[in-house]
């Protein structure tokens, strides 16, 4: 797939069509519950620390045909994700294919959960795009263990595979834990006419010679 067009006119077009839509979410249902112990036996975590919970969470999620992944938080990263995403709610994150190829996907933040849809597909059916991933954070070690545990359900693995989902997940958290990166996380959601995608992408070192600009 071929590089989008991106730059502040790309974010000022997307910014204004989340403003007119915020008061929805994509999709109408929960691939997995925001209860962690829903999720996984209680008394398996609770006995261990942070690094053999994290171990378990992993392998709890290891089987690449169960269309889920998984990592973890340490709680101080968390608590500065939770902050930076309730000011900067939205965001694009490019998956790459290729050389000047990648499929952009547009991010909202609605902790604990962040969903992820092909920007197509959201600038095309806006409040009833679906989802292609979901995001869930899990906080009740938080306090005990110094760990947030996340999950990632693939609901559209044709789409955005096992790798991707995992690439999006670790670009999300760097993006909006990070201060150099967060500049373009703030930038895109309060000054577009400041946003520049190309420097963003050069900035991940990736090939933009080809790219247009606005």
């Amino acid at each position: 797939m071929q590089a989008a067009r991106g730059g502040s006119k790309a974010a000022q077009s997307l910014w204004q069509l989340y403003v007119q839509q915020r008061g929805h979410s994509i999709g109408s249902s929960l691939p997995s519950s925001k209860n962690l112990w829903d999720v996984v036996n209680r008394q398996r975590m609770e006995p261990h620390g942070a690094e053999a919970v994290r171990d378990i969470w992993m392998e709890f999620h290891a089987d690449p045909a169960k269309n889920r992944i998984a990592t973890g938080l340490t709680a101080p990263r968390y608590l500065k994700f939770q902050e930076n995403a309730a000011q900067s709610p939205i965001f694009v994150l490019p998956v790459f294919k290729g050389p000047n190829a990648f499929e952009n996907f547009m991010v909202q933040c609605q902790l604990p959960l962040v969903l992820f849809t092909t920007l197509e597909e959201y600038k095309q059916r806006g409040p009833s795009a679906q989802p292609h991933m979901v995001l869930t954070h899990y906080t009740e070690l938080m306090s005990d263990k110094n760990i947030v545990l996340v999950r990632g359900d693939i609901l559209q693995p044709t789409i955005c595979s096992r790798g991707e989902a995992e690439q999006l997940t670790r670009l999300l958290h760097d993006f909006y834990t990070q201060d150099q990166k967060y500049s373009f996380v703030h930038a895109f959601n309060h000054r577009q006419a400041d946003f520049d995608y190309k420097r963003m992408l050069d900035s991940m070192g990736h090939d933009t010679a080809q790219l247009p600009r606005d």
